[in-house]
């Protein structure tokens, strides 16, 4: 991964299992979220590929396909301000569906159901909590019943408990629905919490360090890793 000259990543390769949490871990500024947009096609390798199943992602941008594989909760929500959080959820079956508005409505009800937000339909952003709005960000990247979910940061800015809501939320869905989830954080909570498995990354030689359970990393894994997991109160 690079923007011109500036190389931010080499040399990553992993393999993300069907129906399972795998994490992307790593102190601030090493690459999570870059990578992150590049698992998206947001933006595109300098070098290798990304492949699903056999396909490469740029083929599964090619054939029309992106939104129904993909959906993304983003670290603020990015909900839009002018809109109702009915009138958020329902814009990708807006842009990718034929369904009739009454069937949009009944759909969009159904997904806010999911997550907790039943009779939110008519609020608008500035009037729910941030727990709240990430949960309606949530119920959005679902709208289209997709493969994958994609959050980036989604504890971030919530207090320890609704942190948990939203984890237990996650596993939830994953577990109820059997959705691969690709997810950045830096939160312990969450990561021994919910994570699969987990990969780290790190600034400095511009890599992958380690990668495996959370639990194996920490008792395990490269020092520098176990004393991430351990708030670095960990020592040979």
């Amino acid at each position: 991964m690079a923007y011109g000259d500036h190389r931010v990543m080499d040399d990553l390769s992993f393999t993300i299992n069907t129906g399972e949490i795998f994490l992307i871990i790593g102190g601030s500024g090493c690459g999570k979220s870059t990578l992150l947009k590049h698992l998206i096609g947001l933006e595109k390798v300098e070098d290798g590929v990304i492949l699903y199943g056999e396909r490469d992602i740029n083929a599964c941008l090619r054939s029309g396909n992106r939104a129904q594989k993909f959906g993304v909760l983003f670290q603020s929500g990015a909900l839009w301000s002018d809109l109702t959080i009915g009138e958020n959820v329902a814009l990708p079956l807006r842009y990718h569906s034929d369904l009739s508005e009454k069937e949009i409505e009944e759909w969009v009800s159904f997904k806010l159901s999911l997550v907790g937000l039943s009779g939110f339909e008519d609020f608008y952003p500035y009037e729910i909590s941030g727990g709240m709005k990430k949960r309606a960000g949530l119920a959005r990247a679902m709208i289209l019943d997709p493969e994958f979910l994609f959050f980036d940061e989604p504890s971030a800015g919530l207090d320890p408990l609704t942190a948990k809501r939203l984890d237990d939320l996650i596993l939830e869905i994953r577990d109820c629905l059997g959705t691969t989830i690709v997810m950045v954080t830096h939160e312990l909570a969450s990561i021994f919490g919910i994570g699969d498995r987990a990969v780290f990354l790190d600034g400095a030689t511009r890599s992958i360090l380690d990668t495996g359970t959370p639990k194996w990393l920490l008792t395990h894994g490269h020092e520098q890793v176990r004393h991430f997991l351990s708030r670095g109160e960990f020592h040979d």
